[in-house]
């Protein structure tokens, strides 16, 4: 019985982890110009989930790291990528920073966005530090702020066509962050299993919102909810990087490689993919 305090103190003081390492929403500010990209016939764009960030190696100014998806899925197929993804990017910042840099060579284009947009740090924050109506209100917020996502979404799609008319646009969505029923067996206290239910609850909702804007844009959504089944947090397979890291709870080198890359090599892409070459 004495476990129940520990596991609760413990799982609120990550929740601190959590808010310095920006699960999702990336350092405060707006994100600083990563180097202008080779030319390349693959880009990735968006946010700290596109730029690797918790891979390992990341490098300012946007904390990209080498072990992201997107090195990972370029190294597979042959590819050359350039990758303009940001640590904290937000769907505007997207549109104004990274897509003017597109090469004109790009045939697809992945990107994670729309976490920053909504608030998914800070509902997190809330609902694993925070009562049960403290987590519900930022639901709502983030609720509120997802009803203009769709419209935003399709802008920037229209923003990469704009610039890139040939090349494919899929969507990657979020992970499920926590692990309720093994943090139930591991006898966390009930209200931090209900808590992270709700956080995983919020990261479906996004993910929806994500998919039925991508789709009505006439871009690609692709979900990664299934690929990290079992590998959440406090799983003993964790894909995410665990609390008291700059990182936290963003993808261990191995979630990209295993959750999001080997997601994205089953996506039939269009026109396909020949050894490197599309046609």
């Amino acid at each position: 019985m004495r476990a129940h305090p520990l596991k609760k103190l413990a799982a609120r003081t990550a929740t601190a982890a959590l808010l310095a390492g920006g699960l999702i929403l990336g350092f405060t500010g707006v994100p600083a110009l990563a180097a202008p990209p080779p030319a390349g016939t693959y880009t990735v764009l968006g946010d700290s989930y596109s730029a690797g960030s918790g891979g390992g190696q990341e490098a300012a100014p946007c904390m990209q790291s080498p072990y992201g998806y997107g090195s990972d899925f370029a190294a597979a197929n042959g590819l050359a990528m350039a990758n303009l993804a940001c640590y904290g990017a937000t769907i505007d910042q997207v549109a104004a920073l990274q897509v003017p840099l597109i090469p004109s060579s790009t045939r697809l284009i992945t990107l994670t966005v729309g976490g920053n947009d909504v608030g998914a740090g800070a509902v997190a924050a809330a609902c694993l530090s925070g009562t049960a109506g403290v987590c519900a209100a930022a639901i709502a917020g983030a609720q509120a702020k997802l009803a203009m996502l769709p419209a935003q979404l399709k802008a920037l799609t229209q923003d990469i066509r704009s610039q890139v008319p040939r090349a494919q646009v899929i969507y990657m969505g979020y992970p499920h962050l926590l692990e309720p029923a093994t943090m139930a067996v591991m006898r966390y206290p009930a209200e931090l299993v209900a808590a992270a239910a709700a956080v995983n609850g919020a990261v479906d909702q996004l993910n929806a919102v994500l998919a039925q804007g991508a789709q009505r844009s006439g871009a690609s959504f692709v979900s990664v909810t299934a690929a990290f089944d079992g590998h959440g947090f406090p799983s003993t397979d964790s894909w995410l990087v665990p609390p008291f890291n700059p990182y936290a709870f963003h993808p261990t080198a191995g979630g990209y490689a295993s959750g999001y890359a080997a997601t994205l090599q089953n996506v039939k892409l269009s026109p396909p993919l020949y050894a490197g070459v599309w046609r």
